[in-house]
């Protein structure tokens, strides 16, 4: 199971456990609806859909999202993660989380394609020192931003012939997770759209 689909369980069964449609208010075009636990205000989300626009706030965070179309659950509904996610105009959180052990493991894969070696060991001794440069730096800095910045400062300074910019591209990328703030903001919606389903189909007031 890859992080998305851990997150998104993660977020199901424990965030969102208790979860229900709290209030919904409006209509479409402009609709108020509060997604959260009674009792607590603890992983609440409030969501605005107004015009094209998502506003989302509360417990985990604030952020915009701008569509393309009609901001409406019955349009949202059809959205998937990464679609929605490429909407997203502003957000309280870093848009990924940085994972050091995944940064390591990826630069390792990378390494190991691109020297053409069966093991990291059997880098040759200028490649392993890159390496070793590279994955010491995934220790030290706990965003992405930082950690790119690193890497390319890295680059400019390397004398490994191989490792170019698109290398250096490459690696400053890995150890990105989307957030989980982020997953939880389509997952709520697409949550808050199942119970209203299951409401009417069960001809629920």
């Amino acid at each position: 199971m890859d992080h998305i689909e851990k997150a998104k369980t993660e977020i199901r069964e424990r965030w969102f456990e208790n979860h229900k449609v709290k209030s919904i208010e409006g209509e479409k075009g402009l609709q108020r609806i509060i997604w959260g636990a009674e009792g607590t205000n603890m992983y609440q989300i409030n969501y605005v859909l107004a015009g094209r626009n998502v506003f989302v706030s509360g417990d985990l965070g604030d952020a915009v999202y701008s569509l393309t179309c009609a901001a409406t659950l019955e349009n949202i509904k059809d959205f998937n993660l990464s679609y929605f996610t490429k909407k997203l105009s502003t957000s309280e959180h870093p848009k990924y989380d940085f994972d050091s052990k995944l940064a390591k493991a990826e630069i390792e894969e990378y390494f190991i394609d691109m020297c053409d070696v069966s093991d990291i060991n059997d880098l040759e001794e200028e490649d392993g020192e890159l390496f070793a440069e590279l994955t010491s730096e995934t220790e030290e800095w706990s965003t992405c931003d930082q950690f790119s910045t690193v890497i390319y400062s890295i680059y400019s300074n390397t004398s490994v012939d191989w490792f170019d910019s698109e290398s250096a591209s490459y690696v400053s990328d890995c150890g990105k997770k989307l957030s989980h703030a982020l997953i939880s903001y389509w997952l709520g919606l697409q949550m808050v759209i199942e119970q209203l389903e299951a409401k009417n189909n069960q001809g629920g007031d």
